[in-house]
């Protein structure tokens, strides 16, 4: 059983002489142009040799509409059986075959070995309708089941791959694999974070946005312990935080708090007390679970080759850069047909708050909402005297799309790719409101 790691949370995986590959994105510039790839692939999407594709969840560094379009369409795909199936039609909409495993059930590959997908709730409404929020999800707020958990096996040697899986959220479910297996032989678990935090967010200084990064880093860092404390692997590898911004967001990298994944390497086994378990791989590398070795030793990215390649991508556009701005009228018309699906979201899942909803584009157009009064205009000056609010910024032909709805852009979408600017006030987070926003689209 073989593993070679190819980019971010894309692991080419053999078993028994069968070949899975795993949440492939593969090519720069997903997230609206915003994400890329460092350092680059050395090798195209073409040539890779594969004979199944696994899924993981919905978001584009994992369902690459870029790098599906370049692979090869006969090779079927392998997802988790979600009660919702925008993940399964958009993978069909590209011209593939899928085949939707039930929770747990093994499927059975040639060759002799198996892969099975988890629902990373474990199926349990009750347990999964406490994180919301993280993405879109069923409209009477069960569960969101929106990112599954993998086991890759040969019979005799285990994988996991754990995803962008919240560890308090996958508990029950590891368990479960435990149980059934007895034993990990190779862990890949994440060790950072994607998002607008704190990159995208308002602070009173440098240092405070410095110290939120710095929270953020220790907080993945400590779930990829809580994981690997829990499984007790014979190996781990940290993977699935290499992108970086490219393009005009490019000077956000460092304030992300995603650490270099050496550093994390380091932090985990501070952590743990221990060493000697943990690896690394470069891109293309391979890792043997029968001899426990790499085919090559880890090498650090060089600062600033790294730096060089960032600042190279910052003339580069982004999907919508194209898009001719609509004016303020018809935007203000949409927001009011988008605010009639945010209300009931809200009432579905008893959302309300006077904390108004300030939505603005930096060139003139600002509309203020909440969960019962539609979009209005409001002046700068106005939104000063509000008692509540939480600021959203977005390019006015990015904010087009958002409104006409997910098959032209996404709120998460925008938002993971760092495209939305935050300012809160007071600074809390509002759980609900940020849920109700994905659903604010015509």
């Amino acid at each position: 059983m073989r593993l070679t790691h190819l980019q971010s949370s894309t692991e080419l995986v053999e078993i028994g002489g069968t070949r899975i590959l795993t949440d492939p994105w593969l090519v720069d510039g997903e997230y609206y142009g915003s994400w890329y790839h460092y350092p680059p692939l050395p090798m195209a999407p073409e040539d890779l040799e594969y004979d199944y594709i696994y899924i993981s969840h919905i978001h584009p560094d994992h369902m690459s509409r870029r790098t599906l379009e370049r692979l090869d369409r006969s090779k079927p795909v392998l997802i988790h059986n979600f009660d919702e199936k925008f993940l399964k039609r958009n993978i069909e909409s590209l011209g593939y075959e899928v085949i939707e495993l039930d929770h747990g059930a093994p499927f059975e590959l040639p060759g002799g070995g198996r892969i099975e997908i988890w629902a990373a709730d474990n199926c349990d409404p009750e347990l999964c309708a406490k994180f919301i929020g993280c993405a879109p999800v069923e409209s009477k707020f069960k569960f969101t089941q929106i990112d599954s958990l993998c086991v890759m096996t040969d019979g005799e040697r285990v994988i996991l791959n754990t995803n962008d899986c919240p560890f308090d959220l996958s508990r029950t479910v590891v368990e479960r694999i435990l149980d059934r297996y007895g034993k990990i032989d190779l862990l890949l678990v994440g060790y950072a974070g994607a998002g607008p935090f704190p990159q995208c967010f308002a602070f009173s200084d440098d240092t405070a946005k410095r110290k939120a990064a710095d929270r953020k880093r220790d907080q993945f860092i400590a779930q990829a312990i809580k994981y690997i404390e829990a499984t007790d692997p014979v190996a781990y590898m940290p993977f699935a935080g290499t992108y970086v911004l490219g393009g005009r967001l490019a000077d956000l990298n460092d304030k992300r708090g995603v650490p270099p994944l050496d550093d994390a390497l380091q932090r985990i086994e501070a952590g743990l007390g221990k060493t000697g378990r943990g690896f690394l791989l470069n891109a293309g590398v391979g890792y043997d679970l029968e001899t426990g070795l790499p085919d090559a030793p880890y090498e650090s990215n060089d600062p600033e080759r790294m730096e060089a390649f960032v600042n190279a991508t910052k003339a580069a556009p982004y999907d919508y850069d194209a898009d001719t701005p609509q004016d303020e009228d018809a935007l203000l018309a949409q927001a009011k047909v988008a605010h009639e699906r945010f209300v009931r979201t809200a009432q579905n899942i008893g959302y309300d708050s006077e904390t108004r909803i300030v939505l603005r584009d930096g060139e003139g157009f600002s509309v203020s909402f909440d969960a019962t009064n539609a979009p209005e205009p409001i002046a700068e000056d106005e939104v000063e005297t509000l008692p509540a609010f939480v600021e959203i910024t977005v390019d006015r032909r990015l904010l087009g799309r958002l409104l006409k709805g997910p098959r032209y852009a996404h709120w998460n979408n925008a938002e993971i790719g760092s495209h939305l600017r935050y300012r809160r006030v007071p600074d809390t987070f509002e759980r609900g409101l940020y849920y109700c926003m994905s659903s604010f689209c015509a």
